[in-house]
């Protein structure tokens, strides 16, 4: 008998309210009930007081349609919402009532049984947070239940000039705390993330100096603020006790990340005037952006009217939606530009345009989808953080070849500048050489049979010719230093051969050239200095070793060339003179990149070059 009255009773109340009584029994099944499709509410533009609302007919309730969610998009009215619950369990229940938006300005709920009104709490973005009855960067209320009882819940909902788009759930105690614990676990783990991102990205900035890495620094930290701001945890944190930042803070974070995002594209795809048709379009909406943030500020603290509201609203998501766009475009157009690092953003921000269109849709009460931590646009942003990270090594490692490809490149123009400047110069020394041989040269010869055929005395005769035969000597040696005449048709060491014996029929020192080894071709470069440091080596034997015998020899090994020059002379002295010889010397060996070794004394001068070699 008490069943069937108890069937009566969830009867006739189910008829007379034209609404599904929510069992508690369903709530324990799995700990979590979507009671959405439950929902009836009333509209108006004023808020209507509770006993006004407890009181009003079945006809001035509207029932919600939709099952997973209500949604009831921009309008200038506030609503009340109401459930009705039984407990069918045989002990008291306690429960939890939680709303899925998190941008609610005032909510409030109130219990009605057995015609006692109660008072369960108020919330909202409007109060603050440590106002909440629940303290959850969510919306709930909890609620109890005596044994059979069966009471209606009223709720106030003000998001007046906003969309209204949220689901209620009732949770028992176990599932409510696994779930703030998993949305605070995963906020904690992309937190981690980013703070780790942004520490590693800034010190490279400190590192490299580079503007990208500063700009992508404040980026993360404006991702970071993003997540916290849409998950509430901003206002928990920072500022409890100052609602109109709640409300108005979403906005800005998500404008401060746009702006920031398109100044980090332009950094990192090189976008600049001369190579992009877009970088003024992106630096006009970047302005654009930049200053809706003060102008969100001044709407809602001093106008915060319907109409103002409710352009600001979709201006806001047009701007997000169209600044994504921009900087996707951005990166197609260096994609086509055949600069690879953009492909890595390109996939990031499709990945973030298409999550953050759904959420822009779903703010705008067109579609719906499950907002809850973590969801789409968060693993989004976790994604575009490793995809250009990953990218940002990429650009390097392309920009590092770039500049060892430009290096080398430039470096090449140099030598082969060098290269060029050395054959003028010994094109130059050449035809200066040439002259001196064959004009120079033989007008001494000329002056020689002149002053032969004249009368003039002997002794004067011979100091003549023997000035003529040094200043003859003098020219020639000159000659072959200035340029090798034969050089670019013999080898070295048939031209120092010949060279010898024309030096031993006209000077009194004997020299003496040895070759050991198989020889090799050098390069001319090497082979012109080579032949200079011989020819210094030998005038300075022929002026000042006073030497009866001297000696060259060439040991060609495996990849060195050694050079001995001996002497009998009576030493070096390391004067003005000679030093300069020396030095001269010295510089030609450190350009071959060779060694010099010198050892002297009286009797006996050795010096050993040893020049290193790569066949030509």
């Amino acid at each position: 008998m008490r069943n069937r009255l108890f069937i009566f009773f969830l009867f006739f109340h189910s008829i007379s309210f034209s609404q599904k009584i929510i069992e508690s029994a369903n709530i324990f099944k799995t700990g979590e009930i979507n009671i959405s499709e439950n929902i009836l509410y009333n509209g108006s533009s004023t808020k209507i007081s509770i006993d006004s609302i407890i009181s009003l007919k079945e006809s001035d309730w509207k029932k919600n349609h939709q099952k997973n969610n209500l949604n009831l998009k921009i309008s200038s009215n506030v609503y009340w919402l109401k459930f009705s619950i039984i407990n069918n369990q045989n002990k008291p229940i306690r429960f939890y009532i939680f709303h899925s938006n998190k941008g609610i300005n005032n909510l409030e709920l109130y219990k009605y049984s057995n015609k006692q009104l109660t008072f369960l709490g108020k919330t909202g973005d409007y109060l603050p947070f440590y106002n909440r009855p629940f303290k959850s960067t969510n919306f709930v209320f909890p609620a109890t239940l005596n044994t059979n009882e069966m009471c209606e819940f009223y709720m106030f909902c003000d998001k007046k000039n906003e969309n209204l788009n949220t689901s209620i759930h009732l949770y028992d105690e176990s599932k409510i705390t696994k779930k703030e614990e998993k949305a605070i676990l995963f906020m904690g783990i992309f937190l981690g993330f980013f703070a780790l991102g942004f520490t590693i990205t800034l010190s490279l900035y400190f590192f490299y100096k580079e503007k990208l890495q500063f700009w992508y620094s404040l980026y993360i930290l404006s991702v970071i603020n993003i997540l916290m701001s849409y998950e509430g945890f901003d206002f928990q944190y920072f500022f409890p006790n100052h609602p109109f930042y709640a409300n108005i803070s979403r906005f800005i974070s998500s404008s401060l990340t746009l702006v920031l995002m398109m100044a980090v594209m332009q950094l990192f795809c090189n976008q600049k005037p001369n190579n992009s048709k877009l970088y003024y379009i992106t630096r006009f909406f970047v302005w654009v952006v930049g200053l809706s943030i003060p102008a969100t500020v001044i709407i809602y603290s001093f106008f915060p009217y319907f109409f103002l509201k409710r352009i600001h609203f979709y201006f806001f998501m047009i701007q997000q939606s169209m600044g994504l766009l921009i900087v996707l475009l951005g990166t197609v157009e260096k994609i086509f530009q055949r600069f690879k690092p953009a492909i890595f953003y390109f996939t990031a921000v499709v990945m973030l345009l298409y999550s953050g269109i759904l959420a822009s849709l779903r703010e705008m009460g067109i579609i719906n989808y499950s907002a809850d931590t973590p969801n789409q646009l968060q693993w989004c942003f976790v994604f575009e953080i490793m995809l250009i990270s990953i990218g940002m090594l990429y650009r390097y490692t392309l920009i590092k070849k770039e500049k060892e490809s430009l290096f080398q490149e430039l470096n090449q123009q140099k030598i082969n500048s060098i290269k060029q400047v050395f054959e003028t110069q010994q094109k130059e020394q050449q035809r200066i050489a040439e002259d001196l041989h064959d004009l120079f040269g033989g007008q001494l010869a000329a002056l020689k049979l002149k002053i032969s055929s004249e009368n003039i005395s002997h002794p004067i005769k011979e100091d003549i010719s023997k000035l003529i035969d040094e200043l003859s000597s003098n020219t020639r040696n000159i000659a072959h230093n200035l340029a090798p005449i034969h050089l670019h048709n013999n080898a070295i060491a048939d031209i120092i051969s010949v060279y010898f014996k024309q030096l031993n029929t006209e000077q009194k020192t004997q020299f003496q050239f040895i070759q050991i080894g198989d020889p090799i071709n050098f390069k001319k470069e090497l082979e012109i200095d080579l032949y200079k440091i011989l020819m210094e080596l030998i005038h300075n034997i022929l002026k000042h070793a006073d030497a009866s015998e001297a000696s060259i020899q060439f040991f060609f090994k495996e990849n060195e060339l050694e050079v001995l020059i001996e002497d009998n002379g009576k030493g070096i002295s390391f004067g003005n003179a000679q030093g300069m010889g020396i030095n001269n010397i010295k510089k030609r060996t450190n350009r071959l990149n060779g060694k010099l070794h010198i050892d002297s004394k009286p009797g006996s001068t050795t010096i050993i070059i040893n020049i290193p070699l790569t066949d030509e």
